[in-house]
């Protein structure tokens, strides 16, 4: 083969997997939070439900917590997820835990929810915590119809 035909060869290699890269990442829709822009890891999701049912998305708790701070957007519920199932759960009958795991590198976010409280309490233990009030306590007050 001839050092051509063999350039050749190795510009369309490359320009084919710049291409397929590209394609893949504009086929990777990943969710932002609508606080700080930061990409949401699942199960860290925090959603602040609007009475009118739109949601407003955050990548932690702090980012949530700092949202609901700032805004009077008229909120009907708050959701966390369990960290060991990932399930949904409202935030008002979470467990939370801030310990030395970091959820999030922008802000060092450190506190966790947990639905039931020996699984908050064996995040404490292991990860040098301590079990919290609930955050959204003294910002946010359910409504009720």
């Amino acid at each position: 083969m001839s050092k051509w035909f063999k350039t050749g060869i190795f510009l369309i290699l490359i320009i084919a997997v710049a291409s397929g890269s590209a394609i893949y990442k504009k086929s990777q829709r990943f969710e932002k939070c609508d606080f700080d822009g930061v990409h949401i890891k699942p199960i860290y999701r925090v959603d602040a439900i609007l009475k009118n049912n739109d949601a407003k998305r955050f990548d932690s708790i702090y980012c949530a917590y700092m949202w609901l701070s700032e805004n009077k957007e008229p909120i009907s519920h708050i959701m966390v997820r369990d960290e060991v199932t990932g399930e949904k759960i409202d935030a008002s009958i979470a467990y939370y835990v801030d310990s030395e795991i970091i959820t999030n590198n922008v802000n060092n976010n450190r506190v966790h929810a947990f639905l039931k409280l020996e699984d908050a309490e064996r995040h404490a233990k292991s990860y040098k915590g301590r079990i919290v009030k609930n955050p959204f306590e003294k910002i946010f007050m359910p409504y009720k119809p």
